[in-house]
């Protein structure tokens, strides 16, 4: 008499299959979540760095004196210059731009006494002065389980004293 069914034997191959099968679905899965966690982490940091270089670069390029001893690095800065654009001499107007590194890694930005956010996740920040040469390291971390970490470094001549 013939029996219909599956042996021992056949569930034992099915369910090893299977659980190949699940298994390399689980770490594809994984694979992908921490990839996206860990481009989603070095996207942000370097956003972040490019953000606040780019404020910090238009402040300096416009800065005649600065706080800095010459070769001594600091992590907070204070910009002066004045604003040339008037047809007359008295109209002049001068400027002042602090930075700050605080930390719950934000980068504050005081500009003629206003302040503002012009950087997060910021982990990092050298000013130093050479001669006419301001230059800045500027360092953002973010993620949890993937953090990533991005630094910009960048060089700028401060302006002469005076209309020349």
């Amino acid at each position: 008499m013939r029996q219909k069914g599956f042996t021992l034997i056949e569930l034992l191959v099915a369910l090893a299959v299977g659980g190949l099968v699940i298994m390399s679905a689980v770490a594809v899965i994984y694979q992908v979540f921490w990839g996206t966690s860990r481009t989603n982490s070095q996207v942000v940091a370097l956003t972040d760095v490019h953000q606040a270089a780019l404020r910090l670069k238009k402040d300096i390029v416009m800065t005649q004196t600065t706080d800095l001893a010459d070769g001594v690095p600091r992590d907070s800065v204070t910009l002066s210059w004045t604003d040339y654009t008037s047809f007359e001499e008295e109209e002049n107007k001068d400027h002042s731009s602090a930075y700050n590194l605080l930390s719950d890694g934000v980068l504050q930005r005081t500009y003629d006494g206003t302040t503002s956010i012009v950087g997060r996740n910021i982990t990092y920040v050298s000013f130093t002065q050479d001669g006419r040469v301001i230059n800045v390291v500027i360092t953002a971390t973010k993620g949890g389980v993937t953090p990533r970490s991005e630094t910009l470094e960048f060089s700028v001549y401060l302006r002469t004293l005076g209309m020349e």
